[in-house]
């Protein structure tokens, strides 16, 4: 068995039979062609991999960007793909490459780690559900009958919908090509989609990225739900009767952040149903002092006096006002991110005082939604 590594060239072709033979052996697709920014040959050093006698037999996908907050930039490291052949199960493998995946983040300055699930392999390492979302449940019989302007978007689109996109208060930073290959595969986060721009007087003021829920027997259309969504709110909702007729379906899911206070008072006045959300995945901070200190000149803005933090292996602590607390290390993400219940707030921990207050004030922030970036 070799040391963990990137895959060769000539090792693709395994890995694609190992990925698809975990993830889909019911014939839905091919991995390679569904997460093209992730199997991309430009990424070939970030697929880690065991090899035995010339075959992968385990896998831990990486692929570094950056993401936005307030302007600020993360470097971010996802995670995705992690598939061991059942016969090399339970000897370490992928714990190995989660390890190694860890290592070379650090090494790259990457201060954040997004993994597309949350099952032991993760947790042990320290991995949080973290994050706040909100998913609308609009039936048809609330939306207004206007009729919009929607249709797929084209390559002429990406240009607009990336400055629609930027202009969001939290997302990824995302390259023009990046933008166009994860349209291209047809693939959004877990399932078929496609995306469709939305036009006013002739000019694109919103889009879409839209799951397509097939039914299981026949293929209809089960449900659709936009994952992301950028641009004019107002001209969105217009469009989603419109979208009903497209898909043929009666209610839609729109999935968005908890941030998106214009979306959330345009459904309550139609009474719209909502329900909080977290991360589907986990996270892991990587970087707990760097992390923080991108915030600090927003926190110092924000705050009259200065608050100031001690990092040790196992925890965070607090200082302000006279007042200390301390935070377990791995409870950062969910501090500066938020929560969804059932999941630990950490903010909940602390005693009322100014420690708290401050800390209330200036978190938690929003965490982008991956949409077109999920490996």
């Amino acid at each position: 068995m070799e040391e963990p590594r990137g895959i060769k060239t000539h090792e693709f072709e395994s890995l694609c039979t190992l990925v698809n033979t975990v993830f889909r052996s019911g014939g839905v697709g091919h991995m390679e062609r569904q997460y093209p920014l992730l199997f991309a040959p430009a990424n070939f050093d970030h697929l880690l991999v065991m090899v035995d006698d010339g075959v992968v037999v385990s896998h831990v996908g990486t692929l570094t960007r950056e993401i936005s907050v307030m302007g600020l930039r993360i470097p971010v490291i996802s995670i995705g793909a992690v598939a061991t052949y059942e016969a090399y199960r339970g000897r370490g493998l992928a714990t190995q490459l989660m390890e190694t995946a860890i290592f070379k983040a650090v090494d790259q300055d990457v201060i954040l780690m997004l993994i597309s699930g949350g099952r032991g392999l993760y947790t042990r390492l320290g991995a949080k559900r973290i994050g706040q979302y909100v998913l609308y449940n609009i039936q048809r019989n609330r939306l207004p009958a206007n009729k919009a302007d929607i249709g797929r978007a084209e390559a002429a689109d990406i240009d607009e919908m990336m400055r629609l996109y930027g202009a969001e208060s939290s997302h990824y930073v995302r390259s023009i090509s990046d933008l166009r290959t994860a349209i291209d595969a047809g693939w959004i986060c877990d399932r078929e989609g496609e995306t469709i721009v939305i036009r006013e007087g002739g000019q694109i003021g919103a889009y879409a990225g839209i799951q397509i829920y097939r039914s299981d027997r026949g293929g209809g259309i089960q449900k659709v739900r936009l994952t992301e969504i950028a641009g004019s709110r107002s001209l969105l909702l217009r469009s989603l009767s419109a979208l009903c007729d497209r898909y043929g379906v009666e209610h839609l899911e729109v999935l968005t952040t908890r941030s998106d206070l214009e979306l959330a008072r345009l459904a309550g006045t139609r009474g719209v149903s909502s329900r909080p959300q977290g991360f589907t995945g986990t996270a892991l901070v990587l970087q707990p002092a760097r992390l923080l200190s991108i915030f600090e000149h927003y926190i110092k803005s924000v705050l009259p006096n200065t608050i100031e933090w001690d990092i040790s292996e196992e925890s965070v602590i607090f200082h302000y006002d006279g007042q200390t607390h301390s935070i377990a290390r791995d409870e950062l993400g969910a501090l500066i991110f938020g929560v969804i219940s059932p999941e630990k707030d950490p903010l909940m921990g602390l005693p009322a005082g100014p420690l708290r207050m401050a800390l209330e004030s200036i978190f938690p922030q929003q965490l982008p939604w991956y949409g077109f970036n999920f490996v």
